[in-house]
């Protein structure tokens, strides 16, 4: 497994003011051969003006064309901002978007309360596009009572009977000063997102301990079984634990619990099922050195080839904020402010190679990347 090639899909370096700093990467191959790059751009890392951009590539990825340049901020007459958007295509050149919009009627107020580290109201919106993301309609919300302080975390899945499965994760309002409990969800509907099944339970600690933040999901193409990867971070000790894994039954209702430790530190962490038993972990090392790296299991996450694992991006930036040491829970959030890359994910081209796409670049621009990767 090695790259073989690397670019940009937008050159924040270049960009007007208020889309210097690009995170939030969602990556689509279309049934036609169309890739489609939908990620989060703003003023800074956390901005009342952050938006979601789409970006289009014909050729295989070695260009890009930006077609989608941000909704109107106010939805239902609150003023928001755009935090995350991904996409799926629902049948030949029907995409669904599935968008992350947080309330910010103060724009002052940082997305994690300082004192608390709840977050602000957010809805979980979905809109679909006929013309490769230039425009959308058919808007409808995914009502996700009890929980609070959701976000999406990944695009939806075809499951085995039908279904779409809509992953996203539940922390607590803003000015809740409990210590809070954390659920990575999914939500299963039946009509493309217009009803919706009750939260199923990815993974959840009761005790409240352990977090397995940000899942990522991917799909056996062939089997139709379910993985997921989570970056787990250990409250008491205030330190992240290693990558965890669970895996889910094809219609997405039963996962195993509690999650199982991977054997590799990390955080984000992308499962990229190739078929069989085959899954690639696109993730975060944000330990010495800083990189972006690929890891094939060859077992569906039981074990993985650590000893073959590649270097997709590698940091300039030096050791990042907050890595390798306990850590007070609420500066976590200021490191993700910090941090300079991140936010991986993948897909399979039709020639039997990887593309990636990731966030990364220094404290004055955050661009979106691409590279190419032959296994």
């Amino acid at each position: 497994m090695q790259v073989i090639e690397h670019g940009i899909i937008f050159d924040a370096r270049q960009a007007p003011p208020q889309r210097r700093f690009c995170s939030f990467t969602s990556l689509l191959c279309t049934a036609d051969g169309h890739l489609l790059a939908a990620f989060r751009a703003g003023s800074s890392k956390d901005s009342a003006d952050e938006n979601i951009l789409i970006c289009e590539s014909t050729d295989g990825g070695h260009s890009w064309e930006l077609v989608w340049e941000g909704f109107p901020l106010e939805y239902a007459g609150v003023r928001g901002a755009w935090r995350a958007g991904a996409l799926f295509e629902l049948e030949p050149g029907r995409l669904l978007g599935y968008f992350t919009w947080f309330e910010r009627t103060d724009p002052a107020l940082p997305l994690s309360n300082p004192e608390t580290q709840g977050i602000l109201p957010s809805r979980l919106l979905l809109a679909e596009s006929s013309d490769y993301g230039r425009s959308w309609h058919a808007w409808r919300e995914l009502d996700v009572r009890p929980f609070e302080g959701v976000s999406a975390t990944g695009a939806p899945l075809r499951l085995s009977d039908g279904a779409l499965g809509f992953p996203y994760e539940a922390w607590k309002s803003y000015y809740d000063a409990r210590p809070g409990t954390h659920h990575a969800l999914l939500r299963r509907s039946p009509d493309a997102g217009r009803a919706f099944e009750p939260p199923i339970i990815v993974a959840h600690d009761p005790a409240a301990r352990v977090f397995y933040w940000d899942q990522r999901l991917g799909i056996a193409p062939d089997t139709g079984r379910l993985i997921a990867l989570f970056w787990t971070h250990d409250r008491q000790l205030g330190q992240d634990r290693n990558i965890h894994v669970a895996w889910g039954s094809p219609d997405g209702r039963r996962w195993t619990s509690p999650p199982a430790d991977t054997g590799f530190a990390g955080q984000i962490a992308y499962p990229l099922c190739l078929g069989g038993e085959r899954v690639l972990a696109v993730y975060v090392h944000r330990h010495d050195p800083p990189s972006i790296r690929a890891v094939l299991s060859r077992d569906f996450g039981r074990t993985w080839e650590l000893a073959e694992e590649c270097v997709v991006y590698e940091s300039a930036a030096g050791r990042e904020s907050g890595v390798g040491g306990q850590r007070e829970f609420g500066d976590y959030w200021a490191d993700m402010n910090r941090w300079t890359f991140g936010h991986p994910e993948a897909c399979l081209l039709p020639d039997g190679q990887v593309l990636a796409a990731f966030y990364a670049g220094d404290t004055t621009a955050m661009s979106m990347h691409w590279a190419r990767l032959a296994l």
